[in-house]
Formats: C-alpha cells, sequence, structure tokens
C-alpha cells in the first residue's frame, strides 16, 4: 500500500462510499448468528501484539463508563469471529503502538482500509440494519480518527444515525448499548470542541437500565447524560432554550452531585499550593467510573455557567460579572485537569482534560497555571500518543496575545 496520510484517506472514494451507506442505516440489530458458531480466525504474533496492546489499553478508554467491560472483554473475544472488530482493533491498536516513531502510518492505514472495505460490505448487505459489533467497530474507528491532529469526523454522522434508530430492545446491557455510551461521549466531545449541537437522540438512551440501576457506573452515566442535555443549552438544536429550562438542568446536575453515592468522594485530595510547587490540587478516587462522573460534572457546571445571560445594562456590571464566570470556569478546569491524574486506569479522563482545555485553556492567565497546563499536555502526549503539540502551541499564542491586550 502506498504511503499516505489519514488525511488523504478520509477523503478517499472508499470513505465517501461507507458515510453513504451509513446515511442511510436505519436500525441497530443484533446479529443473528452466535459469533461462536463460526469457525475462529487465528492470531499472527503481531496481531496478537494488537489484541493484547487494545485489550490492557484502549479498551479500558471505551469502558470508562460501562461496569460489564465489554470493550474488555467481549470485543476480542468477538474478534476472533468478526473481521469488521478485527480490523478496527488493529487499526487503533497499531496507531497507539507506533504513536512514537516518525511513520506512524502505513501499518494501521492498511488495518484502516481493510476495516472500512468489510464495512463497506456489512452494512451494503445490511438493507439499513446494522449489526452490534458494526457499531462497535465504527466506534473504535471513531476513537481512532480522534488521535488526528485534523480529527475529520468521518463516522460520526453514521454513529449517531445508527444510535438514534436503536430500539428499548437494543438497550438491553449488551455491546450495542455499551457501544452507544461510547458513542454519545464521543459526540460531546465534538459538540464541545467544534461548538455546535449533538447529533445524538438524547430521548433514546432513557430506555437505559442505568436510570434504575444504583451502582457507581451507572451513576457516571447518568452525569454522561446531563452533560450531554446542559450542552443543549448553550448549542440548541431548533431554537432557543428557556431560563428555566436551563435552571431545571442546573438543578439536576447539582442534583446529581448533592445525592452521589459515598464512592465517589476522593480517597484522598489536598489543595494545590502554588508557593510550594504543587499547582495542581491532588485528588484521588476508588474508579475510573468515579473520575469521569466528577469530571463530566464539572465539565456541566462551566457549560451551566457559560449558558446563563448576564441580565444587566451595566457595563460595569457585565465586566464584574463576565469575570465571575471566568473564575468559574477556571476552577472547575483545574477539578478537571487534576481528575485526569486521579486513578491509574483512568486515562479516558486525560482525554476529556485535553478536549477541555481546547475549550477553555485561555482562561488560566497566570503564568505557573501556563506552565502546569503546558506539562499536562506533553504528558498526555507521552502517555497515550494522543496529538497535543498543535494544541499547546495555539494555548501559548492565546496567552500571549492576551496579555498583549492587556
Amino acid at each position: 500500500m502506498p504511503e499516505t496520510s489519514h488525511h488523504d484517506f478520509a477523503n478517499s472514494p472508499a470513505s465517501s462510499q461507507l458515510t453513504r451507506h451509513l446515511r442511510y442505516s436505519s436500525e441497530l440489530v443484533r446479529s443473528p448468528d452466535s459469533p461462536y458458531s463460526r469457525p475462529p480466525m487465528q492470531f499472527t504474533t503481531r496481531e496478537a501484539e494488537l489484541i493484547k496492546n487494545f485489550t490492557e489499553n484502549m479498551a479500558l478508554w471505551a469502558d470508562a463508563t460501562d461496569v460489564h467491560r465489554h470493550f474488555e472483554l467481549e470485543v476480542p473475544r468477538r474478534s476472533l469471529y468478526f473481521p469488521v472488530l478485527r480490523y478496527a482493533v488493529f487499526a487503533f491498536s497499531s496507531r497507539h503502538l507506533n504513536r512514537d516513531k516518525a511513520d506512524t502510518s502505513t501499518e494501521a492505514l492498511e488495518y484502516y482500509n481493510s476495516c472500512l472495505s468489510v464495512l463497506i460490505e456489512a452494512v451494503d448487505k445490511a438493507s439499513g440494519h446494522i449489526d452490534e459489533e458494526t457499531l462497535a467497530a465504527i466506534a473504535i474507528l471513531r476513537q481512532y480518527e480522534e488521535m488526528d491532529t485534523e480529527d475529520m469526523e468521518m463516522h460520526l454522522t453514521g454513529t449517531s444515525r445508527i444510535v438514534n434508530s436503536m430500539s428499548e430492545f437494543d438497550f438491553n446491557g449488551g455491546l450495542g448499548e455499551a457501544a452507544a455510551w461510547l458513542c454519545l461521549r464521543q459526540d460531546i466531545y465534538v459538540s464541545l470542541t467544534r461548538l455546535r449541537p449533538l447529533r445524538s437522540n438524547l430521548e433514546n438512551y432513557l430506555q437505559s437500565d442505568i436510570f434504575r440501576r444504583t451502582d457507581d457506573a451507572a451513576y457516571a452515566n447518568k452525569m454522561v447524560y446531563l452533560l450531554a442535555r446542559s450542552l443543549g443549552s448553550i448549542y440548541p438544536s431548533d431554537s432557543s432554550i428557556s431560563n428555566e429550562s436551563l435552571e431545571n438542568i442546573r438543578l439536576e446536575v447539582d442534583g446529581w452531585f448533592d445525592s452521589k453515592p459515598a464512592a465517589f468522594n476522593p480517597i484522598l485530595e489536598s489543595a494545590r499550593n502554588k508557593d510550594g510547587g504543587n499547582s495542581l490540587p491532588i485528588i484521588w478516587v476508588l474508579s475510573p467510573f468515579h473520575s469521569v462522573g466528577l469530571q463530566y460534572y464539572h465539565i456541566a457546571k462551566i457549560v451551566l455557567a457559560m449558558s446563563f445571560p448576564i441580565a444587566t445594562d451595566s457595563v460595569f456590571e457585565q465586566i464584574r460579572e463576565s469575570k465571575k464566570v471566568e473564575r468559574t470556569i477556571r476552577s472547575h478546569l483545574l477539578q478537571v485537569i487534576a481528575l485526569a491524574s486521579s486513578h491509574a486506569k483512568a486515562e479516558n479522563a486525560l482525554f476529556t482534560a485535553r478536549h477541555s482545555l481546547s475549550i477553555w485553556g485561555s482562561v488560566f492567565t497566570d503564568r505557573i497555571d501556563q506552565d502546569m497546563v503546558l506539562d499536562f499536555l506533553r504528558h498526555i502526549q507521552q502517555k497515550t500518543g494522543w496529538q497535543t503539540e498543535s494544541l499547546s502551541s495555539s494555548l501559548q499564542q492565546q496567552w500571549t496575545q492576551d496579555s498583549n491586550e492587556d
């Protein structure tokens, strides 16, 4: 395969063909055959390395709020039988393993190309009915795409359309539902960073039993849902939202925090001490579920703080209220960053913090805080392979410009 960039491939005929197929896909179905009724496909040595890396690393990112760990346990097992999952896993894992090499494209793109070919065939034969293995594969490819400096969002429309058609049967706690929650978190990421409405139909998620369960994973997912609703307050898809609706969402978000199970309280917490060299608060939590739930809570508080209009005609009061909102954003953003290091197995919390910094990082006007942010972004790239150099450069430019204007 000739060397090419992911940007070039995302605009290729194969990608366009898949996008057209996904546009008309309207329903998620469970695979009609047991995956174990087919002869298993054996892994080569390299493929074994890739599947092992996925299971031990990236699957944990996808399973951030899944108590049953479908991407860690079920996706590798089904990849023995479903080529679409195999190639998606191999592409993403190769991209991750080769993240420190000068050329990361060839092997990962070969698997990406193979996955697209299988996806096109599967969607073409499905006549609008997509199985949960295909949805999971597309969600994995979305994670692959997010590693690019320029995320092309090629599969987001397709995944949103499929999830929006899911029936109550599909929200049954299986792989399809796990993929649906991953897709919602991906949609939240794009809504936040691209400043646009969600594509997901949030009404469908109310079919999930997480709203009836009391475990910590379900409670974390409730905050994922509440953040998605909060985003609708600043990026409404149809008409502007009322102040009453904003207040109702705010009360639900505050109620989530006030009523959270005791396990969501940090097991260790200490305030930051910039003079003592600690530019971040220290927060330790019991599990990744708690990291995600608390991070999304703080992001929801930022979103809502930005949503309420400043009701005054006084220029002075407007400036004063704007500074108050900025302090609120900075306070919650510090918590988001601190929570990114709250649990060793919650690497997805690093990505959430990165996305948040790409939107609100300019609120850090203090040099010590700015150095902390740059060190944190370097840590993310070194640990996960997610590109952060362009974000660091962009933030430095914003800080310099703001400093000059002052």
